[in-house]
C-alpha cells in the first residue's frame, strides 16, 4: 500500500530548485557515494540495503505533480535499483569513473524512485557499490547517516539506529497550529531582507535559461586549515571566515558597502532534527555591510553573527515566501523564477568527511577555469567542498558582471584573508587590495594562473 502526503519545507525547496535545471543539466541535481564491500557476500549486501531501504521512507519515496505543488508517495516495498557487475578490476580508481558514470545520468523528477546503484564484483565477490541519490530525496547528511548505518548492520544484523522524523512527519509537523509561530517569524525575517534591498547589480534568469558562465576552482590544502585557525581564533566557524572574505571581494568588485549573502543550511540545528535522513537544505539570505575601513577580525565577526541570525529562520515554506517577495519587492525579476531573484548570491560550506586540514601543509595550491561551466541559475555562486584534507572553492559567476580578473582577485582575496586573519587579524579589510605584506605561497595561491576559456 502506498501513501500520499504533502513536501516538506526541505522536499518542496528542493523540487523548486531543480525545476529550474535545463533538461540537459538535471544531473546536476545528483549526489553519489561509493561503499566498500570486500570480505562481504552478496547476501549480505544485499539483505543490509533491503534493511535500510525498509527503515527510510525517503528510499521508498517518489514524487508527482498535483497541480501547481507536487506531492510525495511513499512506497511501503520497492525494488532495490541496483545493477549488478562482475568485471576484475584492474585500477584502483575505478570506482570513482563508476560514480561519475550513476551522478551523470539524470532522474525523472515525477514518477521515479530517484537513486540507483552499481554494485560491482570480481568472481561473484562483491568490491564496492556507487550510489546516486537525487536531492529532491537526499542530502549529504543524509547520506553519511545512511554510510554509518550500512557498516553497523553488517556488523550486526539486528543493530538500531535514531532515525529521527521521516519527511512525512516534518510535513505533517510543519502544517500543525504549534508550528506557526515558527512560520510567521520566518515571514517577518524575511520581509526584514527584502525591504533592505536585494544587491541590484546581479542579474536573475528565468528557470531553464542558460546563458553563458565562468566557473573557477581553487584548491588548496592550507586554506581550509587556515581557515579553521582562524575560526577559532576568532569565535566563529570556518565557513564563516571563507565566506567573510569571499563577501568582501564581491562588495569591492561590485563597487558597494552592502552585499546579499545567501548561505545553505543543513536545518538540522535542533537536536531532535540531528538523525532526519531526507532533504531539508534551504538557502536563507542576509543583507550586511562590508567595511573596508574595519578590521578583519571585525569583518569576519560581523559576518559569522548576521549568518547565524540568518540560519534561525532558514526553514520556510517557499511557495508562502515567493508569494510575499512577489507582493513586496521593490523590483520585478520579470519572470516567476524566485528561485534564481531571492537567492542571487549564494555560498555553501561542506565537509565532506571528517579528516581536518593541516595550515601549516605546504603542497602547491591549484587554480584551474572548468572548460563548461554550468549556464543556468544565479550570477554568483560559491561552493565549498573539505575532503581529504584538502579545499576546493568554486565560484561561478556571470562573467557581464564578474569578468575573469575579478573572480580570480576574489580567489586571491580568500586565500590573503585567511592568512592574515591567522598572522595579522587588526589589519583593515582595504588592506587586502591596498597594504603591503600582500604575497601569497604557492600553498595559497599559485604564481602562474591559468588562462580562462575563449
Amino acid at each position: 500500500m502506498s501513501v500520499e502526503a504533502p513536501l516538506s519545507n526541505g522536499q518542496l525547496f528542493s523540487w523548486r530548485e531543480i525545476e529550474r535545471y535545463p533538461e540537459d543539466w538535471l544531473h546536476e541535481a545528483n549526489l553519489a557515494t561509493t561503499w566498500d564491500l570486500r570480505g562481504l557476500t552478496n547476501e549480505q549486501v544485499t539483505t543490509t540495503l533491503g534493511r535500510l531501504v525498509d527503515r527510510h521512507e525517503a528510499l521508498r519515496t517518489t514524487y508527482h505533480p498535483r497541480g501547481d505543488r507536487p506531492a510525495q508517495v511513499v512506497h511501503d516495498a520497492v525494488s532495490l535499483p541496483v545493477e549488478r557487475v562482475d568485471r576484475v578490476v584492474t585500477d584502483p580508481g575505478e570506482h570513482e569513473q563508476t560514480k561519475a558514470e550513476l551522478v551523470a545520468e539524470p532522474f525523472a523528477m515525477s514518477g521515479d524512485l530517484n537513486w540507483r546503484a552499481r554494485l560491482v564484483s570480481t568472481g561473484g565477490a562483491p568490491l564496492y557499490i556507487s550510489l546516486a541519490f537525487s536531492h529532491l530525496i537526499l542530502d549529504l547528511w543524509s547520506i553519511h547517516h545512511l554510510q554509518d548505518q550500512f557498516k553497523a548492520l553488517l556488523a550486526d544484523p539486528g543493530a538500531t539506529a535514531a532515525t529521527g522524523f521521516t519527511p512525512r512527519e516534518l510535513a505533517r509537523r510543519q502544517r500543525e497550529e504549534s508550528w506557526r509561530p515558527r512560520q510567521e517569524s520566518s515571514e517577518r525575517y524575511w520581509r526584514d531582507v527584502l525591504a533592505q534591498g536585494l544587491m541590484d547589480g546581479l542579474p536573475t534568469l528565468p528557470a531553464r535559461v542558460k546563458r553563458n558562465r565562468l566557473e573557477l576552482t581553487l584548491h588548496s590544502r592550507r586554506l581550509g586549515g587556515l581557515a579553521a585557525e582562524a575560526g577559532r581564533r576568532h569565535g566563529v566557524t570556518a565557513p564563516a571566515v571563507v565566506m567573510a572574505f569571499v563577501a568582501a571581494g564581491l562588495a569591492r568588485h561590485l563597487g558597494t558597502e552592502r552585499v546579499t549573502m545567501s548561505l545553505m543550511s543543513s536545518n538540522r540545528f535542533a537536536q531532535e532534527d540531528q538523525h532526519n535522513v531526507g532533504t531539508m537544505n534551504q538557502l536563507i539570505p542576509f543583507v550586511t555591510a562590508v567595511d573596508p575601513g574595519a578590521t578583519l577580525a571585525e569583518h569576519i565577526r560581523r559576518l559569522h553573527w548576521a549568518g547565524a541570525r540568518a540560519y534561525r529562520y532558514s526553514c520556510y515554506d517557499f511557495d508562502r515566501i515567493a508569494e510575499i517577495a512577489s507582493a513586496e519587492a521593490d523590483t520585478d525579476p520579470g519572470h516567476d523564477c524566485w528561485v534564481n531573484h531571492l537567492f542571487r548570491a549564494w555560498f555553501n560550506y561542506i565537509q565532506v568527511d571528517r579528516r581536518p586540514s593541516d595550515p601549516a601543509d605546504k603542497s602547491p595550491a591549484e587554480l584551474a577555469w572548468t572548460p563548461l561551466a554550468q549556464q543556468y541559475g544565479q550570477a554568483f555562486r560559491v561552493r565549498v567542498a573539505v575532503q581529504g584534507g584538502r579545499t576546493s572553492v568554486l565560484m561561478l559567476a556571470d562573467p557581464e558582471v564578474l569578468p575573469a580578473e575579478a573572480m580570480t582577485d576574489i580567489m586571491r582575496t580568500l586565500a590573503l584573508g585567511a592568512q592574515l586573519a591567522v598572522a595579522d587579524p587588526d589589519r583593515r579589510l582595504a588592506d587586502l587590495w591596498e597594504g603591503p605584506g600582500r604575497d601569497l605561497p604557492p600553498s595559497l595561491f599559485p604564481r602562474d594562473l591559468p588562462d580562462p576559456p575563449s
